[in-house]
């Protein structure tokens, strides 16, 4: 379907915004979490252990694996939170 005028164009322009970058958000530092005592690690060690443990015989049973994959992923954590020193 051909038309028999011609539709008369003109170039579109496209309104610029004004370049503004936004200023910079200040950062708060975050206090770190650390055990100071060889015993607090290994307790740390031993309690992170416990929940992926768990985490693990609940994955190994079909019924409970929503329960035990967050639990064993969350129990790793807590083992790994004591190196971040």
């Amino acid at each position: 379907m051909l038309t028999q005028e011609r539709v008369a164009t003109r170039p579109v322009t496209v309104p610029r915004l004004e370049e503004t970058r936004p200023a910079p958000v200040p950062e708060e530092p975050r206090p770190e979490f650390s055990v100071p005592h060889l015993l607090g690690r290994i307790v740390l060690v031993l309690v992170g252990f416990g929940l992926a443990s768990a985490g693990w015989m609940l994955m190994m049973s079909v019924f409970l694996v929503f329960i035990g994959l967050p639990l064993f992923i969350f129990g790793l954590a807590v083992m790994q939170a004591q190196e971040n020193r």
